[in-house]
């Protein structure tokens, strides 16, 4: 095949074919981890507004549904902040996941939604934990709970995944 000294490469069909290949895949990737990023959010708000965190008000009656809210209300100011906190990084995440779908975020952007997902699960993991151990002591532990520490740990993973796969493609 001729080339003109004027002419690119990338009318001829010695293209580089891994970079046209790899830019569907790379696509496809940041879709898959916005989309779990936007599933573990929704699991996260669901579960904190939704679905009650424990059972029982501590006088014994074990069938009393507890919120998320109450039961931070009752730590006072603390857990308020500890609770609010979880949920502008969610929130953060969120929308940063639903702009992800419709374009590329920037590199600053992918950062700071990084270090989003990873504060709201540095916060809810020590929870999570100490959820874990009420539990096997015999505390009523609503699902509220779990699907809350278990949309953050999906929300996460999808932050991640989308840069995990670019690194290896």
């Amino acid at each position: 095949m001729y080339l003109s000294p004027g002419s690119s490469r990338e009318h001829s069909c010695l293209g580089n074919t891994k970079e046209s290949v790899s830019m569907p895949s790379q696509r496809s990737s940041s879709r898959l981890g916005a989309i779990l990023s936007l599933l573990g959010g929704a699991l996260v708000i669901f579960g904190v507004f939704f679905l009650p965190i424990v059972y029982g008000n501590g006088g014994g009656n074990g069938s009393i549904p507890v919120s998320e809210w109450t039961v931070a209300g009752f730590l006072g100011l603390a857990g308020m902040v500890l609770l609010a906190l979880p949920l502008l990084s969610v929130l953060f995440v969120f929308g940063t996941s639903v702009a992800s779908l419709f374009g590329e975020l920037s590199p600053r952007m992918v950062t700071r939604r990084h270090i989003a997902a990873l504060a709201g699960l540095i916060i809810q993991g020590p929870v999570g934990f100490g959820g874990a151990v009420f539990y096997s002591f015999s505390f009523n532990v609503g699902p509220g709970f779990w699907l809350v520490l278990l949309g953050f740990v999906v929300m996460t993973a999808g932050t991640f995944l989308n840069r995990s796969l670019q690194i290896y493609a």
